[in-house]
């Protein structure tokens, strides 16, 4: 693959290896107790917030059972209809239901900003539409995820490569703020 658009533009040239996800990253296997869990760190799809927007506290926080652990770092996908875009990069540890696939990074050779930057771009939504299953409750495959191909700038460099996945985070951080601000104004 090698059509990640701005990504490409910030790569600008650099050695890339398009790397699939799943020799990056895993599903997160463990598990938590839900007596370990509030609305500020339980994560349902419907907490999720559509289109990249994050999360907000959950209205609802099961009662029983044991839950999907997730960590600070941990990318979460919502895997329910993925054409509403629901990700978020988890700032804090906590549990999660089989509605949301909890990646976690097995290679510290990639900063988990850089891998949610990768995963919240459009590519990887219409990569994840195409290989849903269901029609009415469409669900992402889970293994046609991990075959999703990540780019690594100078994977022969460790932390030249860091560098530049640092760099691209700043840049798009910036970019996402100032895109926010714009809006913000326009609709006042």
């Amino acid at each position: 693959m090698s059509g990640l658009g701005y990504l490409e533009l910030l790569l600008d040239g650099a050695a890339v290896a398009w790397v699939p996800l799943g020799e990056l990253a895993k599903y997160s296997e463990t598990r938590i107790g839900f007596q370990a869990l509030g609305k500020s760190n339980y994560v349902g799809v419907d907490n999720l917030v559509q289109s990249r927007g994050g999360r907000v506290d959950s209205n609802y926080v099961p009662t029983s059972g044991n839950l999907t652990e997730y960590r600070k770092g941990d990318v979460l996908i919502g895997n329910i209809r993925p054409y509403l875009r629901k990700i978020w990069l988890a700032d804090r540890n906590g549990g999660t239901n089989g509605d949301v696939l909890v990646v976690r990074l097995k290679d510290a050779k990639v900063d988990p900003r850089y891998l949610y930057q990768v995963l919240s771009d459009e590519i990887f939504f219409e990569y994840n539409i195409q290989h849903s299953k269901g029609a009415k409750m469409p669900r992402g495959s889970k293994s046609q995820i991990l075959q999703f191909p990540v780019p690594i700038p100078c994977p022969e460099d460790t932390e030249k490569s860091l560098a530049i996945q640092a760099e691209i985070v700043r840049i798009l951080d910036a970019f996402t703020a100032l895109t926010a601000e714009l809006t913000a104004e326009l609709t006042a």
